[in-house]
């Protein structure tokens, strides 16, 4: 679907961008993303600005990888967001 590598697209998802469906997911959604990940924070906050009532966290010192690179705050996101799911 992709291709060879991340950076030789030539697969059906050359083309592909965020869904227009995204404002149709119901349920909790985190969203991670280091400050220095491939998937910029331009990218992701598309994202996050479809997807309703989505949380969204940041991590300043992480590339792609924040739950090995800040794995404490990492894991104090994730339970912070599953204390506000029922």
């Amino acid at each position: 679907m992709n291709g060879p590598s991340e950076f030789h697209v030539v697969g059906s998802l050359k083309t592909w961008t965020s869904p227009s469906g995204l404002h149709e997911i119901t349920t909790p959604a985190l969203l991670v993303s280091g400050r220095y990940d491939e998937a910029t924070p331009l990218i992701v906050g598309e994202i996050h600005e479809r997807i309703p009532g989505a949380q969204w966290v940041i991590f300043e010192e992480s590339s792609h990888m924040p739950h090995v690179e800040e794995p404490e705050a990492f894991l104090d996101a994730v339970e912070a967001f599953l204390r506000t799911v029922d």
